[in-house]
Formats: C-alpha cells, sequence, structure tokens
C-alpha cells in the first residue's frame, strides 16, 4: 500500500479503537509511523508508485521531437490502413480468391 494508505488505514485503526474504548491500543497505533504501521499489519510500502519506469528523451529539439512524432503519425496511419483492410476482409468486402479474376482458379 502506498503511504497515504497506510497513514488514512493507521488513523482509522486509533479511531476505532477509542471508541470501543480500548484507549492503550488506539495510543499504541497513534505512536505508529506508515512504515511501523505497515510491519504491523504484515505488508510493504510502496515507494513512488507513480512514477514510471519509462525515461523520456531529455535534450531533444523541437525539430527532432516533431520528426519522431511525424513518423509515429505515420506509423498509425501504416496500422490503420492495414486495420481497415483486415476489416474489409472480415466484413467479406475482398475476393477470398489470390488471381482477382473472381473465378477461384489460381492457375493462369
Amino acid at each position: 500500500m502506498t503511504r497515504s494508505e497506510a497513514e488514512e488505514k493507521r488513523r482509522k485503526a486509533v479511531e476505532f479503537l477509542r471508541r470501543i474504548s480500548r484507549d492503550d491500543d488506539a495510543d499504541r497505533f497513534d505512536a505508529m509511523d506508515a512504515d511501523d504501521y505497515t510491519a504491523h499489519k504484515g505488508t510493504e510500502l510502496l515507494e513512488n508508485p507513480t512514477r514510471r519506469n519509462g525515461t523520456m528523451p531529455r535534450n531533444l529539439s523541437k525539430s527532432d521531437l516533431q520528426a519522431e512524432l511525424d513518423d509515429a503519425n505515420d506509423y498509425i496511419e501504416e496500422l490503420e490502413t492495414k486495420l481497415d483492410s483486415i476489416a474489409g476482409i472480415a466484413a467479406g468486402d475482398e475476393d477470398e480468391d489470390s488471381d482477382g479474376n473472381g473465378d477461384g482458379d489460381d492457375q493462369d
């Protein structure tokens, strides 16, 4: 769990223990930090769970970034064309024979 989740659960545990008149236990939980609480619960804290493992290229010029964007857009268009072709085949828009004359005979 994250540090904030552990802290929130610890705080709720303290409130609950006070409501049921277990003040000594509430004091013990109140003295814990997030690390102590997760150790008590047998869980682990996630270190910076929203951090990405990938790296962004640094020191690229605007023209380099634009070139990469253009390449990516070209690739997307190529994939969309392939998907349209596949969708057409799946919908039966193209003949299933390979010679293109529609007679089903692949020999010339």
